[in-house]
């Protein structure tokens, strides 16, 4: 329901704020995360807001001016839209800028109702393995799936953001091609960068674990091709696919195979992620107590990774009728730290992508020595 008549825009003028970079810094700079804190540029912080809260808007857009620039900064209420969803809002938000009419099929998708979006399973259904990691257990002898909470360490880490040119991309495919085992046939530039990144990371983590000790990846996938849902639906339609390895296993197998592990949870053909899809809607819609659903139990973040994936949102495109030309840069205002997250930067159209990564400080450290990482990732800030 609409919260006022008109939706509200949030702006600041920061052009007097000697805190605050002009458009010409940033760009010499090359545009760090570090210099976007949500604390400034954003009305609110991420993990900011309580159950009992009186208002929850479900998306925010906060206009700060800069010396020579401006930042756009877009907040999408996480339990109303992924990643995918907001993209979409921002480019009906864009169009509507422009004064153009949003068409018929954009006005029937984006009204659909949520509750019948994903077709849940029949009265039978009971939970079953594909829920490990979706699934908080208080007890874990009980029985059944699932795992425990997912463990936060007391360090919450660092970010730092790393660009990755198109050139070093190309040579990384290259090499991942290279090394692709005998059944795999495709890969894509994302699974190289995951994998690349993923076992960057566990090199980073590896001197403080024993080699059998065993690292978790999850992958933010979007399910809308899987359960026959638009693809620019603007709710939330996204989980995750799990991969584990003991640690040497992640620092030692071929990129090619790690990135092809990926791949093959993705494949309608040797992945049922249309099944995971309609189960976990069915759990989240019988489960009264929703603390017990969850995308990463059994994870502990101290030594496990996540990685959301934005690079193939098409931001660079988006304009909002401003006269100001395509943005210059986008990207994840730095925001409290999450050891193990990982998220990927929409990209321009044959350029590279950027990666912001938060790990603890000695982590970081061990990364931004790590000979191979380094000379294909250029650090920012």
């Amino acid at each position: 329901m609409p919260l006022e008549s008109v939706p509200r825009l949030f702006m600041k003028d920061l052009r007097n704020d000697p805190t605050v970079p002009s458009l010409d810094e940033l760009r010499r700079s090359g545009f760090p995360m570090r210099c976007f804190d949500e604390d400034t540029i954003a009305p609110r912080k991420s993990n900011s807001g309580t159950p009992s809260e009186a208002l929850a808007e479900v998306f925010q857009v906060q206009a700060n001016i800069i010396q020579g620039g401006l930042i756009l900064t877009f907040l999408g209420q996480h339990q109303a839209m992924d990643g995918v969803g907001q993209n979409q809002i921002m480019n009906l938000l864009s169009k509507a800028c422009k004064g153009e009419a949003f068409s018929h099929e954009e006005l029937a998708i984006g009204n659909q109702a949520r509750e019948s979006i994903i077709p849940l399973l029949g009265p039978s259904w009971e939970p079953g393995p594909e829920l490990a990691h979706n699934i908080v257990k208080h007890d874990l002898q009980q029985p059944g799936p699932g795992s425990s909470e997912v463990k936060m360490p007391h360090d919450k880490g660092t970010w730092r953001h790393f660009e990755f040119s198109h050139t070093a991309l190309t040579m990384l495919k290259s090499r991942a091609t290279s090394t692709l085992p005998a059944t795999a046939t495709y890969i894509s530039t994302d699974d190289t960068i995951t994998a690349f990144v993923w076992q960057a990371i566990i090199r980073a983590r590896i001197s403080r674990s024993s080699l059998t000790t065993e690292a978790k990846v999850a992958r933010a996938v979007d399910l809308r091709r899987y359960l026959d849902v638009p693809s620019t639906y603007p709710g939330f339609v996204q989980s995750m696919t799990y991969h584990n390895l003991t640690m040497h296993e992640a620092a030692n197998s071929p990129l090619g195979a790690i990135a092809a592990m990926f791949r093959t949870e993705l494949d309608a053909k040797s992945s049922d992620l249309e099944y995971y899809g309609r189960s976990l809607a069915t759990l989240i819609d019988r489960t009264p107590d929703k603390t017990r659903v969850s995308l990463l139990a059994g994870f502990d973040m101290a030594k496990d990774v996540m990685v959301n994936s934005w690079a193939n949102q098409n931001s660079y495109e988006l304009d909002f009728g401003l006269d100001l030309g395509a943005p210059e840069a986008v990207r994840r205002p730095r925001f409290d730290g999450f050891q193990g997250l990982v998220y990927l930067m929409p990209r321009k159209k044959m350029a590279g992508v950027g990666v912001a990564i938060c790990l603890s400080a000695d982590d970081m450290d061990r990364l931004t020595k790590d000979e191979d990482f380094c000379s294909f990732a250029t650090y920012v800030g």
